[in-house]
């Protein structure tokens, strides 16, 4: 076992330590999934946690040394079993604090999603609580849950933000939104709710168009659905799923960048791999064609290349050689990997800060406070940003497809730090429509050919025609009216003579 150990010489008031010289025991008790299905399972992160223990324990070695206990079994298997299993926290909680009752315990949860229990919890014992998986908005209350933070690196409300960023500045008010019904990963029903759930939509400026994607669907029928109510279309599915839906979109000429906007809603990893045109098989080509009319809105990181390489190097070393897991040849570790580094580095950075100040690192809620609107940078490998209610705010991209290389290249972004979008630098979104305009979100003559304009640009032909029509009709009674009135008046006056004919030729 790893430790977490605090060898300072701390005030009466923190309460810890009994005597100057005496060693604190601050133990990281981190409970989650097991077998590695989920990214966020323990054989996977659990390497991040070992590097950013060893480089606190080096940078920090006259204050603090770090351990952690694993608290999970072959039996939590899936996200539901996580909150089944929350008695194993209470035993390792009582029996910890009974044994070691000077030192300070840390909660870490690794599962799919925040836990009411795992914040009560940890109010209850009054010590802090972080929470590594996905995170739920709706569980930031800081007074039901003021010793929890949230670490993750994916926040859904992220993306219900970025969706109304996007939509007001193109000067979209109705999109669409299809989704993989199918269960093969569970983020497009999160992005359902939270699209559905997002400001705008409920108020109703922004109307949402929905299109389930069941398992085995007529994709055709789909978007013949699509085009009768939708031309900016937001996506989210498996991998397999967008690939196959956009070569579908091809094939029934709804790819033109001018008229249609596809948008893939992702996540930066999934257990099944990232969204690709490329499969080595036989759609390779007519994929990569599709794909051209695809963009990708993600979380997004900034990690220095070669730091980051560095890093998940090293963590599938330990994946490998600690928990018995190995990655295959085209896989890397996660940004789950990446965030327990991160908030193993930030937690030991807090606490020591909290040493020096005299506070007392034995309250939960004081300890939690102390990481509210704070950043924490960790060189090449980036910053982690907690705000005010205790959940960490990453970036988010919009990302259109890039033939050159294969893949999406950055275009927008939003973060905590800007409230609208930003524009990265030399990147122009190319629409193909006169100034380069973003498309309209409903066609100039409605989707049923009911627009005013359209009924406008029907009528007007009609009346030129009809006038051209009246105009002929007109000059040709009037031609008749003139030759019968010329006839006539000659007809009448046949006896008549002319000059020639009446002068007297002498005989």
């Amino acid at each position: 076992m790893r430790g977490f150990f605090l060898c300072y010489f701390m005030t009466a008031s923190s309460l810890l330590i009994a005597s100057s010289g005496g060693c604190l025991n601050v133990e990281l008790l981190i409970y989650g999934l097991w077998p590695p299905a989920m990214l966020q399972a323990i054989p996977l992160v659990g390497p991040g946690f070992d590097i950013g223990i060893d480089e606190a324990n080096r940078e920090l070695s006259n204050i603090l040394r770090i351990e952690r206990t694993y608290i999970s079994g072959l039996e939590v298997v899936g996200c539901e079993d996580t909150g089944a299993y929350f008695d194993q926290i209470s035993r390792h909680y009582y029996g910890y604090t009974e044994q070691k009752n000077d030192s300070l315990l840390i909660l870490v949860y690794l599962g799919c999603d925040d836990s009411t229990i795992f914040g009560q919890l940890a109010r209850e014992w009054n010590i802090l609580a972080i929470s590594g998986g996905t995170s739920n908005p709706d569980q930031r209350d800081r007074v039901l849950y003021p010793t929890a933070l949230a670490t993750g690196p994916f926040q859904f409300e992220l993306y219900s933000t970025m969706f109304e960023k996007v939509c007001e500045a193109f000067n979209w008010s109705r999109v669409g939104l299809a989704y993989d019904t199918s269960g093969a990963i569970p983020f497009p029903t999160e992005i359902y709710d939270a699209f559905s759930s997002s400001g705008s939509v409920r108020s109703g400026k922004l109307q949402l168009q929905r299109f389930p994607i069941p398992p085995e669907a007529n994709h055709k029928t789909i978007l013949q659905k699509i085009s009768q109510a939708a031309r900016v279309v937001f996506i989210s599915g498996a991998p397999a799923l967008i690939r196959k839906f956009m070569i579908r979109t091809l094939e029934q000429n709804m790819t033109s960048h001018n008229e249609y906007v596809w948008i893939t809603v992702d996540l930066p990893e999934v257990s099944i791999g990232p969204v690709t045109w490329y499969q080595n098989d036989s759609d390779d080509e007519v994929a990569l064609k599709a794909f051209g009319s695809l963009m990708q809105m993600i979380i997004c990181f900034d990690h220095d290349p070669e730091a980051n390489r560095l890093l998940k190097g090293q963590i599938r070393r330990k994946t490998g050689e600690m928990y018995g897991y190995r990655y295959a040849p085209d896989r890397e570790p996660s940004e789950f990997a990446t965030s327990s580094y991160l908030i193993t580095k930030m937690l030991a950075s807090v606490v020591n800060d909290s040493i020096q100040q005299g506070l007392d690192i034995n309250n939960g809620r004081l300890l939690a406070h102390q990481f509210l609107n704070t950043t924490y940078t960790a060189g090449p490998i980036g910053r982690l940003f907690i705000d005010s209610f205790g959940e960490r705010q990453s970036k988010i991209c919009l990302s259109p497809f890039n033939h050159s290389h294969g893949g999406f290249t950055r275009a927008l972004y939003c973060d905590h730090t800007e409230t609208t979008l930003q524009r990265v630098p030399n990147t122009v979104i190319v629409w193909n429509t006169p100034g380069n305009q973003p498309p309209r979100d409903t066609p100039l003559c409605g989707f049923l050919g009911e627009g005013e304009s359209c009924r406008k640009i029907s009528i007007t032909p009609v009346i030129i025609v009809m006038a051209i029509l009246i105009l002929i009709f007109t000059s040709f009674l009037c031609y008749l009216r003139h030759r019968f009135s010329h006839h006539g008046l000659h007809h009448d006056c046949w006896w008549r003579l002319e000059t020639p004919e009446i002068k007297h030729k002498p005989a």
